[in-house]
């Protein structure tokens, strides 16, 4: 049976048989170029038609595999900067808790301060704080000098996040 074009309905069309009286021969429409399958049409009889509006099945397969590649290549930069998104917050308060212990030496005369070893900070479970304490020269404060009466005080906080640390440094004269 052959199909209508697509949006229109209409009967079979039936052709006049020969008053000849031939047998029927069911490949003589494949023989006048019609394409036939099995007694269907080239479209196996489902009525597809190239020029119908809307998308095949491989068209959107391809949309959704372009789509989630493109979702990737946005999404795992995304990922990764929220991973990181809390970096400066660990910095700040490793800054604070920094500032809090130069705060405590204040009150301490610059002769009486000493170094304290790396050591976790009480309240802050993921966070370890050392005090490194050196005598310079006045002039030069990379340069130790041993009874110049200028003292170099650095606190550094160290969280796991943040290898290095965050240094604090401060500079103690006894004059």
């Amino acid at each position: 049976m052959l199909h209508a074009p697509c949006g229109e309905r209409s009967e079979p069309k039936r052709t006049p048989r020969k008053e000849s009286r031939q047998p029927f021969d069911p490949f003589d429409k494949l023989r006048a170029g019609k394409q036939m399958v099995a007694g269907r049409n080239k479209n196996f009889g489902f009525g597809i038609c190239r020029n119908a509006a809307g998308f095949t099945l491989v068209e959107v397969i391809l949309i959704i595999v372009m789509v989630s590649i493109f979702m990737a290549a946005i999404g795992i930069p995304l990922l990764n900067s929220l991973r990181e998104s809390d970096l400066p917050e660990i910095a700040t308060i490793a800054y604070f808790l920094g500032l809090e212990k130069l705060e405590e030496l204040s009150p301490q005369t610059t002769g009486s301060i000493s170094a304290e070893a790396r050591a976790a900070v009480s309240g802050y479970g993921d966070y370890e704080r050392e005090v490194a304490v050196e005598d310079v020269d006045c002039n030069d404060l990379s340069t130790p000098q041993a009874g110049s009466g200028c003292r170099k005080i650095t606190v550094t906080v160290y969280h796991s996040r943040i290898p290095n640390g965050v240094n604090l440094v401060s500079l103690r004269t006894a004059y």
